[in-house]
């Protein structure tokens, strides 16, 4: 807003909201060091709305670290917001909602400065988070239990996963008329496949031109994978301002989607609950001013934040100082992290503000990364040489190995892949997986494929279109797990890898298209499936009780799951391609077998974890 129309904007026409979002309250409340950090940041952020005479603080989810928080943390909560939000100060909000519809699970269905029993100064307004979401017994929330109290006023909560309606909280003051939203956390595959199927619908207030339109939501902001995460043109374009909870990265400067028109708020958690990289930036809340269609956000830096530093090292930069022919290679390494650690603690003090409920001890982390195998070492050496004198101790550095990857460009002939499309096209029965063979058999200049095979590529596309998720990442860790097992029984050496895995490019593709073919011929069907509890593995295993199975430690390929909370990443899951047919007593060789002949019985004996075994169906 220009300095010409701040001058015509009068006082009693402009809402003033504190937007907060992820207070985690109770984070480490047991820990002697870090337990008060999360209510420190929070008192500061409602202190900050009453020296800036708000009218309204608005919540973005996960107040709360658990769902059932703890007595002490609810009791703490309890005592800030009633040392903030009680009082006499008058409330100029006119609500023109139906507020059985807004409320319909409060004590009173009324927000809770029209209720004659209470004496709010400050309403606070709060959809849930995945964190705090209700569960259990009546699908309660720690939010249900502070609206009963009537310190806060709960919306946005939905228990229809089947459609979900959004309905705004219709609020003004003066000329200004405000549109809240609130679509509290939902499973964010669920969410997108209920806006996919058109089950999410927007309510808009009557005459929405003259209404403000402002979003509370609490999902995935970041792209984390198909159909985990919201984009941002999934949401209605009426919108005015987003305010997007979870993302813990303070980015709250308000930024425009170009194609929606609207802006997008992301102000980032109060607390740091994860020792990573977007959790040591600045942290922050804001004063955001709407006058009619008009909006600014005037961003507050917390002065209360425990200071964090976050520094990557990679070992491979100090080659030659981890070199030096008169010293312990350990000594060097310790050494060198020792001096970059000394280096991450003075520039935390440097984070200081001066503000006497500030903590002074800093979180540090050092992610070291290394390639060479003597360049790994144990970092628990460092625990006690900078116990008390960092705030984590005990994971001050953690180890990252690289792996080195053999880079190529692979690009595809776009004009010769839709002619191979039209083709195919052609033939009523065709599929996807006969494009995609078509393409790399045909195509002059398509570039091979070195490892995977043009049958499992065509499998893959296959699965993908029937939705299968996690097709692509378990026939891939398969022929994986076929690739370890190549090198393990040729043992190459450092410089002859390329070539064992080109060896291997070859068979794999024999393997996969063999098994394929046998099972088609004999009119068997072949479903991927995940064994949840079972080791990362990849077999081919018949439906017969009696069947071998495959299973094998050192190719389990694991990986931790993105997100917060997860508890076990898809890594975990085995592939298993069941072969369902006629029992037969008798097994027939294996493939894998049919391809190693050269290899002794002991060699197959000890190697047995690795085979692939089918049942062809026949004696």
């Amino acid at each position: 807003m220009s300095d010409e129309e701040r001058e015509e904007i009068r006082e009693e026409d402009v809402i003033k909201i504190l937007v907060t979002t992820d207070n985690h309250l109770g984070y480490l409340e047991k820990d002697s060091i870090r337990g008060e950090d999360s209510f420190i940041t929070f008192e500061e952020c409602l202190q900050h709305a009453q020296e800036n005479n708000v009218d309204m603080i608005l919540l973005g989810g996960d107040l709360f670290h658990v769902a059932n928080p703890s007595q002490n943390s609810m009791n703490r909560c309890l005592k800030i917001l009633r040392n903030y939000v009680l009082g006499d100060k008058p409330i100029d909000l006119e609500f023109r909602s139906d507020q059985n519809v807004n409320f319909w699970d409060a004590l009173n269905r009324t927000v809770n400065y029209e209720d004659p029993n209470m004496n709010i100064s400050i309403p606070v307004f709060s959809i849930h988070g995945n964190h705090d979401d209700p569960s259990g017994f009546g699908r309660l929330s720690c939010m249900d239990i502070l609206a009963s109290t009537g310190l806060l006023n709960y919306f946005g909560k939905c228990l229809n996963l089947e459609k979900v309606v959004v309905s705004p909280l219709m609020i003004a003051k003066g000329a200004t008329k405000l549109a809240l939203l609130g679509l509290s956390h939902i499973h964010d595959t669920r969410l997108v496949r209920l806006f996919e199927s058109g089950n999410v619908t927007f309510e808009k207030a009557l005459n929405d031109e003259e209404w403000f339109n402002l979003l509370v939501l609490h999902q995935n902001h970041a792209d984390r994978g198909r159909k985990k995460f919201i984009p941002e043109e999934a949401l209605p374009r009426f919108l005015d301002l987003i305010i997007w909870g979870h993302e813990h990265d303070s980015h709250i400067n308000p930024e425009q989607n170009l194609k929606m028109k609207f802006f997008v708020s992301q102000p980032g958690s109060t607390v740091a609950t994860s020792l990573s990289e977007g959790e040591s930036l600045p942290k922050h809340c804001g004063v955001l001013k709407i006058y009619k269609k008009q909006f600014d956000m005037t961003s507050i830096k917390l002065q209360r934040v425990r200071p964090f530093v976050f520094g990557n090292l990679n070992m491979d930069d100090h080659e030659a100082e981890l070199n030096e022919p008169r010293t312990k290679l350990e000594d060097q390494i310790f050494k060198l992290i020792s001096r970059r650690i000394e280096e991450m603690i003075k520039a935390a003090k440097k984070q200081l503000s001066g503000d006497p409920k500030q903590p002074t001890l800093p979180l540090i982390r050092l992610r070291v990364q290394y390639s060479q195998e003597n360049h790994c070492f144990n970092p628990n050496i460092f625990h006690v040489h900078f116990f008390e004198r960092v705030a984590n101790p005990n994971d001050v550095v953690v180890l990252n190995r690289q792996i080195s990857r053999i880079k190529s460009e692979c690009k595809v002939d776009e004009t010769a892949f839709s002619d191979a499309f039209d083709r195919e096209r052609q033939n009523e029965n065709y599929q996807v997986s006969d494009v995609v063979n078509r393409y790399f058999s045909t195509v002059e200049n398509a570039q091979n494929l070195e490892v995977q095979s043009i049958k499992c590529l065509g499998e893959v596309c296959r699965h993908l279109i029937r939705e299968d998720e996690d097709a692509a990442e378990k026939l891939v860790n398969f022929h994986v797990q076929m690739a370890i097992g190549h090198l393990e029984e040729k043992l190459p050496d450092v410089d002859q890898v390329e070539e064992a895995l080109e060896e291997f490019g070859a068979k794999s593709g024999e393997v996969f298209d063999k098994a394929v073919k046998m099972l088609d011929e004999a009119g068997m069907s072949t479903t991927v499936s995940t064994a949840q509890d079972a080791p990362a593995s990849a077999s081919f295993v018949s439906d017969d009780d009696e069947a071998q199975e495959s299973t094998s430690s050192r190719a389990s390929s694991t990986t931790r799951g993105r997100g917060r909370g997860g508890k076990r990443g898809r890594g975990a899951k085995a592939l298993e391609v069941t072969v369902r047919n006629q029992r037969s007593s008798k097994k027939q060789p294996t493939i894998q077998e049919s391809l190693s002949q050269a290899s002794s019985r002991q060699t197959r004996a000890t190697r047995s974890n690795r085979k692939i075994v089918y049942d062809s169906g026949s004696d």
